[in-house]
């Protein structure tokens, strides 16, 4: 079996339900970025660092928007932007990688795969994700979004200060009226198992405190939890770009998000396991070339 498959298959087998994101760099897994005109891997601090897995020569498997290809590492080389400690740019050594540029479109995410590996026929389907929210979502999923935001309230999910009156309000009476939600993003993967599935973004505020989420719906159904998408370091849901990609072409995809233009502090990535329990957070990572903060 090849190194993509194994990846491909611990990712799979990770617990849907599941919020954490995994350690960088974990199964060899690691955000791409555009850097000038370089495409590079950021050699950020990670619990499990392997100081050859980075090294000239070392391959990859780089998916983007479009497709995906095979890369090297060209070289090294110290850089700045990646990240920040103490609201001061640390400096990094980031991978430079070479390779065919014209199928990847954007780059995402790369897979260490060994020296043998080759990219063979696949049955792999990348699609781009248009925005699908609508007022007829709202009437199908809104007071469904509603009873479950209020659920995570009175279960401690939202971060409420303690001069918050209205947060102290909610909490002795919890009441639909005090949740105010929006759709940022719907789209619609296929995933295997489920009807008619839909993947959704929903900003929930009550009183003063605000939750971002990645949801899976399955008609008028929720699937699994809220996984959380911190707004700490990131781009308002507006900015991301969305892809499903399907490894196998069979109904069991990575929904990945990305920064294409410019953003107000850095460029990002996300990736999520969607499945027919739930969906699980596998990526998130930024760069922070301003030194705003780091998370």
């Amino acid at each position: 079996m090849t190194r993509l498959a194994l990846v491909l298959l611990a990712l799979c087998a990770l617990a849907p339900s599941s919020v954490a994101q995994d350690s960088y760099g974990a199964h060899g897994l690691f955000p791409v970025y555009k850097s000038g005109i370089q495409w590079v891997i950021f050699d950020k601090p990670r619990k499990s660092r392997n100081a050859k897995d980075l090294m000239p020569g070392s391959r990859f498997l780089i998916i983007g928007s479009e497709g995906a290809d095979i890369f090297v590492v060209g070289r090294t080389s110290a850089t700045y932007g990646g990240v920040c400690r103490n609201k001061k740019p640390l400096k990094l050594r980031a991978a430079l990688l070479k390779g065919p540029r014209s199928k990847v479109g954007d780059p995402v995410m790369a897979i260490k795969v060994p020296a043998n590996f080759q990219l063979k026929s696949s049955n792999a389907r990348y699609v781009a994700l248009e925005n699908k929210a609508d007022e007829p979502l709202y009437q199908l999923l809104g007071s469904t979004l509603t009873a479950a935001v209020l659920e995570e309230g009175k279960a401690g999910a939202y971060q409420f200060r303690p001069d918050d009156d209205g947060a102290a309000a909610f909490l002795a009476d919890p009441k639909p009226g005090s949740v105010a939600m929006k759709i940022d993003f719907a789209a619609h993967p296929v995933v295997s198992g489920l009807k008619t599935p839909t993947a959704l973004i929903t900003d929930a505020q009550i009183s003063a405190s605000h939750r971002r989420c990645l949801r899976l719906a399955d008609g008028d159904r929720l699937i699994g939890r809220c996984v959380e998408m911190p707004h700490a370091l990131m781009s308002e849901s507006a900015q991301l770009r969305f892809i499903s990609y399907d490894p196998g072409g069979n109904g069991r995809p990575f929904l990945l998000a990305y920064t294409r233009g410019e953003p107000l502090w850095g460029h990002e990535r996300w990736g999520f396991v969607l499945r027919s329990t739930g969906a699980r957070l596998f990526l998130r990572d930024a760069m922070d070339p301003r030194c705003r903060d780091s998370f």
